[in-house]
């Protein structure tokens, strides 16, 4: 999308996708576009077609409660034939109601944007061949692991594990909703993980080869989380009530050995508890708390989570206490030095063996 509009005095701004729409489009002469973005992986009409309708209806409604017009309609296709492009252009023709279009992929294939016309015209056909060439790579960035949580939530098969919904998603649009993250984003991973063959073909989005996957997923835990090892001041007061009281926090979250023992999928035992905080600065100056000397033994770890969206959006409510979830404890857990091992294989053999273990 970028490549339409940057450079050519076009501003772009996104919304959040759960207040309905995607993005407000600022064109050079003043006008403001309200705008809905749709994308599909596949170039296949009979899913391409309703997803443009869908759309349509989206930007209408949109564009009538903000009492913002125009409106545009952007679509992203990541194969689309010469045969799909017109038959979204003849369906934009009867059934539009004057709203701007651009049917994009790697590069843009057709737009009826006012000022922007010429840009379809401009592109040249070698730009669609090399911009194949180059896949998007797999990243395992904060948000895409939070979106393949949400892939696999409905294989973990108990709801006190995961903050995520057990659902199947049928396109990337239908997963960014669900996320609260853009289409792009979410198009992006979709189409990274299609190019490595970690998704299966079908009416919807099924994660294959998770081994494998999850072996990728685990190397991006490699370098430990920076942490302080602390200690409780109060005297005489059960240390368990002491990490109650900081666990109310909105900020801290249990994690890896002692989460997974809460979770009750716990298999190692005498573990010093983590605490995971989005501010570890701000985090040792906690009451109650002090940073423990050279040569004691800490209460407890603080450590701030190197992919905080993931971690809190994951998270899970047990008994008071906020907990990181099943996958995310797994992850956390696989590279501690001490029997994190250990603990990750128990996990994949046992509760995440459907999910991303030997029987995933």
């Amino acid at each position: 999308m970028k490549l339409l509009f940057e450079g050519k005095g076009w501003q772009i701004q996104e919304e959040d996708v759960e207040g309905g729409g995607d993005f407000v489009l600022f064109a050079p002469n003043g006008q403001t576009y309200c705008a809905v973005l749709k994308a599909s992986t596949e170039g296949r009409s009979d899913r391409v077609v309703p997803l443009f309708a869908q759309a349509l209806l989206e930007v209408r409604a949109r564009s009538r409660r903000e009492r913002r017009r125009p409106a545009a309609v952007l679509i992203w296709v990541g194969d689309a034939s010469t045969a799909l492009v017109k038959k979204l252009v003849q369906f934009h023709r009867e059934h539009g109601e004057g709203e701007a279009l651009a049917i994009l992929s790697d590069v843009p294939l057709y737009v009826d944007f006012p000022g922007l016309e010429h840009v379809a015209d401009e592109r040249p056909r070698t730009a669609r061949r090399s911009s194949h060439s180059a896949p998007p790579p797999l990243v395992f960035s904060d948000l895409a692991q939070w979106m393949l949580k949400l892939l696999l939530a409905a294989d973990i098969g108990r709801d006190d594990l995961i903050n995520a919904r057990e659902k199947s998603y049928a396109t990337a649009t239908d997963l960014a909703r669900e996320a609260g993250v853009s289409v792009m984003s979410a198009t992006r991973l979709i189409n990274a993980l299609k190019e490595e063959n970690f998704i299966a073909a079908g009416p919807s989005l099924r994660l294959v080869q998770r081994h494998k996957l999850a072996q990728r997923w685990k190397a991006a835990y490699v370098k430990p989380a920076v942490s302080v090892p602390m200690k409780f001041l109060a005297p005489g007061v059960p240390e368990e009530q002491q990490l109650r009281k900081l666990l109310k926090r909105e900020d801290a979250t249990l994690g890896q050995f002692t989460a997974a023992r809460t979770l009750g999928v716990g298999h190692v035992h005498g573990a010093i508890t983590t605490l995971w905080v989005q501010d570890l600065a701000a985090a040792e100056g906690w009451r109650g708390l002090r940073v423990a000397q050279s040569g004691e033994r800490p209460d407890l770890v603080l450590r701030q989570h190197p992919y905080p969206q993931s971690l809190l959006r994951g998270r899970v409510l047990h008994d008071g206490l906020w907990v990181s979830d099943i996958i995310q404890t797994w992850l956390d857990v696989s590279s501690d030095p001490s029997r994190g091992a250990e603990q990750a294989a128990e996990l994949e053999h046992g509760i995440l063996a459907n999910v991303i273990g030997d029987r995933a």
